[in-house]
């Protein structure tokens, strides 16, 4: 293990308005870029290693999607937790919308963080690699489920589900992740 080398100069003191112009910087990486904010997809797309963001700011990045075969729906995501070395598990209910690789939360990052405390956490024995071949030749109209979790289209990268509804999106509530 390196140690790092340290001078015996004392460090200069930083005034108070470099400190307000650093801080200002690490909120602005954590913040929704503009881009994102005012585009939206047609369908709620999955995609490996985009960007995950609560209601006031970046979280995470999906990892994986886990899809219920038999029914062709997604039931869970696994989201890698900024910050932490700790992947854990969401439901697919707490996702607005999506806006290219990136996906919006309707919780906020305390919501999530007390998620992240009490959830379960992602063990990688507990789920297997799905048929993708199987989920796209699989009858659409077949079987009953989730509507807005239904497969549309998947790839080895990317999973689509069909967009909510905005009156499906109201009557949903943004404390539904504590229901695990």
């Amino acid at each position: 293990m390196s140690v790092p080398i340290l001078s015996g100069r004392p460090q200069p003191k930083k005034t108070q308005q470099e400190r307000v112009k650093r801080q200002q910087r690490i909120e602005a990486a954590d913040a929704i870029p503009a881009e994102l904010l005012i585009q939206r997809d047609s369908s709620i797309r999955y995609e490996k290693d985009g960007p995950v963001y609560a209601t006031d700011g970046k979280i995470g990045t999906l990892k994986k999607v886990v899809v219920d075969e038999s029914v062709g729906e997604v039931v869970e995501l696994i989201v890698l937790v900024d910050g932490v070395d700790r992947w854990t598990i969401l439901p697919p209910d707490v996702v607005d919308r999506s806006a290219g690789s990136a996906l919006f939360l309707t919780i906020n990052r305390v919501q999530f963080n007390e998620h992240v405390a009490t959830g379960a956490e992602y063990v990688k024995n507990h789920f297997a690699r799905a048929d993708i071949k199987s989920l796209l030749k699989r009858d659409k109209a077949a079987g009953a489920g989730h509507p807005k979790r239904k497969v549309a289209a998947c790839g080895p990268d990317f999973v689509e589900t069909p967009k909510s509804s905005p009156l499906e999106r109201l009557s949903r509530k943004p404390d539904s992740i504590a229901a695990d």
